[in-house]
């Protein structure tokens, strides 16, 4: 009992160590300068502007199938809005990517009663009808032709794989899954496997892990710019998803504290780094893919050890299952009220799953990248031998997707 007592209060004595009254004035003046941002964006939001327009519209994010037509988010004049289209300009703008320009007339209009929040929550302020577009795009600045360049090149070098095995190696080396068959993407969801499609952490760490033999032989200066100008250009190339922006920002802030000559521990660069987020997009607060983010990656540090020190301790687990099965453990427990909240249910199997997928789709994360690149350069027969290993990972993640989907809940 007195043991008990006694590491009671160590954790207490440790907490009240960290509530100080400067921690407690930051967190104050965080939820001030928040709430000051998030008032005026909705107020902004809620003003958008309406009627007949005719100029340059710029496409933002890629067009997705909707039914018999396509999807694409439209930025006019600054502002973002949806455009459902059909025939013809459907047909033009849909292998459009992002930062493309074209001409257009259309009618803006406000969302209507019954608007999910996560359009607003994504900027999408309005909708467009009676869109005509004009024949000529342009393609957008030199980082922006530059990124969609890298895209097309990933998703040809994997082309070089059959259809559904091809769309799932874009969906793991960048997050696109637009082209994933519905089943397929059903049993992803089911197995609790959604997330080895949506850019990461894990992906962050991978492409930092390609090009480290290059960026480590540079000075400290240009090793940082080089680092920082990598994350930006993977997170603008995977479209700035709340995930992707969650992970970059800790790791930027990672290597700017580096650099300077200190560390950071992960729970102050992951709390350091999402404020700062939160403050430059109050809209990312209401983002559940952000809470996911970030929630996953809270359980990873804080709960991640732990688990796998008990699985090697006590368990005597090896560290090559205890490692894998305490990260998934960790993500899942951290992300389970969230899940249970917003979508009302969760993977059962999820944890045998991750056990099994997470590794494999490392792999191919890591590899996938630079192969996809070079096969994208090469071409045919060439883009086959290269892609070929990745297939076998692609196909284990794939079954492993299938089979603990069908197993009884």
């Amino acid at each position: 009992m007195r043991r008990r007592r006694g590491r009671v209060s160590g954790v207490v004595d440790m907490a009240r160590s960290y509530v100080t009254p400067f921690v407690g004035a930051c967190v104050a003046l965080f939820l001030c300068v928040f709430a000051f941002r998030a008032h005026g964006e909705w107020n902004r939001i809620e003003n958008v502007p309406v009627g007949a327009y005719s100029g340059l519209a710029t496409v933002v994010g890629d067009p997705e199938p909707r039914g018999v037509g396509v999807s694409v988010v439209l930025r006019v004049e600054g502002w973002r809005y949806e455009a459902i289209l059909h025939g013809a300009d459907a047909w033009r703008v849909r292998n459009r990517m992002q930062g493309e320009s074209v001409l257009m007339s259309a009618t803006r209009q406000r969302w209507g009663e019954g608007l999910p929040r996560y359009k607003l929550v994504r900027h999408v302020a309005g909708r467009l009808v009676d869109v005509n577009l004009g024949g000529d795009w342009t393609q957008g600045s030199a980082l922006t032709r530059a990124t969609n360049r890298l895209r097309r090149l990933i998703a040809h070098g994997a082309s070089a794989l059959p259809r559904a095995e091809g769309s799932l190696l874009v969906g793991l080396v960048i997050g696109d899954d637009r082209a994933q068959p519905r089943g397929m993407r059903t049993s992803f969801r089911d197995a609790g496997l959604s997330h080895l499609t949506a850019v990461s952490g894990q992906n962050i760490v991978f492409v930092l892990a390609v090009f480290s033999p290059a960026i480590t032989r540079m000075k400290p200066r240009a090793r940082l710019v080089a680092t920082l100008g990598v994350l930006a250009a993977f997170t603008l190339m995977t479209r700035a998803e709340p995930s992707v922006l969650r992970a970059g920002g800790m790791a930027g802030l990672s290597a700017v504290v580096f650099a300077a000559g200190g560390k950071i521990a992960a729970g102050r660069a992951l709390l350091a780094s999402s404020a700062v987020l939160v403050i430059a997009d109050p809209f990312l607060a209401w983002s559940v893919g952000y809470w996911l983010s970030f929630a996953a990656t809270a359980g990873l540090v804080v709960v991640g050890p732990q688990c796998e020190s008990l699985l090697r301790q006590r368990l005597r687990c090896p560290g090559f299952i205890a490692a894998p099965l305490a990260a998934s453990f960790a993500a899942q427990l951290a992300t389970l009220p969230i899940l249970v909240v917003v979508f009302g249910r969760v993977a059962p199997w999820g944890l045998v799953a991750n056990l099994f997928a997470v590794p494999v789709a490392g792999a191919v994360m890591l590899a996938g990248l630079p192969l996809c690149l070079v096969a994208g350069l090469v071409g045919q027969p060439v883009a086959s031998l290269l892609t070929a290993p990745l297939l076998l990972g692609v196909r284990w993640v794939w079954w492993v997707a299938e089979i603990v989907a069908r197993l009884p809940a």
